[in-house]
């Protein structure tokens, strides 16, 4: 008996019965992708996908039309991992713990999206779906930070869109491949370079020695 099915073969079977089964195969597909970027296949090919989800080649061109339909898909699913990862920053903290929550939390959703990310870089110049994902995180990382920074930033009159502009690139995910992968550093390593480029930016925009501080309160929540 073959390990893969096709869902043309399901026909006898209820349509709330086919209906569920539908959405098990979409979620394996998706599921597979995932775990292939993961292991560092950039290009994950329909065979490949099919093999690693448990289903046939076909049903993967059953479920996802084209690789934009796939794209989408998977953007969806890491969202809402990443969602998770995302949690409310206290507004009354001080300024420099705020700078450590807000860029702690933002190591470690780059550090979840570095394999999706690293594919999604290859594939960006010929995908809508893909470019759009980009910008909305982009869009998603710029309203966050205007929100937790929201008393700084109102003061800084008109040098606010600069300075916004400068952390949303401090906290990219490009900034924290760059420490994490190319300068070869540890997570905990990336976190105070981010940290201090932070402290940097919205210190020298207020006039204000953060860096001290910041990198104080990140080694004292260094992980053991």
């Amino acid at each position: 008996m073959s390990s893969t099915f096709d869902l043309d073969e399901q026909s006898a079977e209820p349509l709330d019965g086919r209906t569920a089964r539908a959405v098990r195969t979409r979620e394996a597909i998706v599921d597979a992708t995932l775990a292939l970027l993961a292991e560092g296949d950039v290009r994950p090919t329909a065979p490949r996908i099919s093999e690693r989800a448990g289903v046939s080649v076909r049903s993967v061109f059953q479920h996802f039309d084209d690789l934009e339909t796939l794209y989408a898909a998977v953007g969806s699913r890491v969202t809402e991992r990443v969602a998770a990862l995302i949690e409310p920053i206290d507004p009354a903290l001080a300024l420099p713990e705020r700078v450590v929550a807000f860029f702690r939390q933002r190591g470690r959703v780059n550090e979840a999206l570095t394999p999706t990310l690293r594919a999604a870089v290859v594939h960006a110049p010929g995908s809508p779906t893909i470019n759009n994902q980009f910008q909305n995180g982009h869009a998603f990382v710029s309203a966050h930070l205007a929100e937790v920074f929201r008393p700084e930033l109102d003061r800084l009159g008109a040098t606010r869109d600069v300075v916004l502009d400068s952390l949303v690139a401090v906290g990219s995910w490009s900034t924290w491949n760059t420490v994490r992968h190319l300068s070869h550093r540890s997570e905990a390593e990336a976190e105070r370079v981010v940290g201090h480029l932070a402290a940097a930016v919205l210190g020298d925009a207020l006039g204000e020695q953060l860096t001290p501080r910041v990198a104080e309160l990140l080694a004292e929540q260094a992980p053991a």
